[in-house]
Formats: structure tokens, C-alpha cells, sequence
């Protein structure tokens, strides 16, 4: 695993305004899914739904860094690898 330097440069100006681009994307990437499956367009379903679900992790993330109320660790829910016996 690599290791990162932290810097802590953001400022939360920054940070609040990624929240908001990935809360916009949410929204975009779920009416483009939408629009897709209407016109049947079963890849661009499956973009548009992994789009939406990466602007939704980093929205839990940033949620969960700026304090927002009733936001649960966003890594909940992720085995820990030395309790697995198979490989990722």
C-alpha cells in the first residue's frame, strides 16, 4: 500500500464545493440513467449507474469530513481484508 504525505492544503471552501459538484453530478448521472433506459440503451445505463455511484461515495466522504449530521462512517460495511480468506 502506498503511503501519502498529508498536507491538509484544502481549505473547506474547497471541500464544501466538491460536495456540491458531487451532489450535482448525483443528479445528472441519475436523469442520464433514466433518459438510457428509456431509450433501452443498456451501457449507457451501466455508465451512468457507476457515474452515479462514485458521486455518491464521494459525497458520503465529504459529508461525512464536514460533520453532517446523522452521516454514518462511510467505510461501514467494508470487510476487513485480514478477516477475508480470498483475494479482492
Amino acid at each position: 500500500m502506498m503511503e501519502a504525505k498529508i498536507a491538509y492544503t484544502r481549505t473547506w471552501r474547497e471541500i464544501e464545493w466538491m460536495l456540491s459538484e458531487a451532489q450535482e453530478q448525483m443528479l445528472e448521472q441519475k436523469a442520464k440513467y433514466h433518459h438510457r433506459k428509456r431509450m433501452r440503451d443498456k451501457e449507457g445505463c451501466r455508465r451512468a449507474a457507476a457515474k452515479f455511484a462514485r458521486a455518491k461515495g464521494m459525497a458520503d466522504v465529504l459529508t461525512w469530513v464536514i460533520g453532517g449530521r446523522g452521516v454514518s462512517d462511510p467505510m461501514s460495511g467494508f470487510e476487513d481484508i485480514s478477516e477475508s480468506s480470498s483475494p479482492v
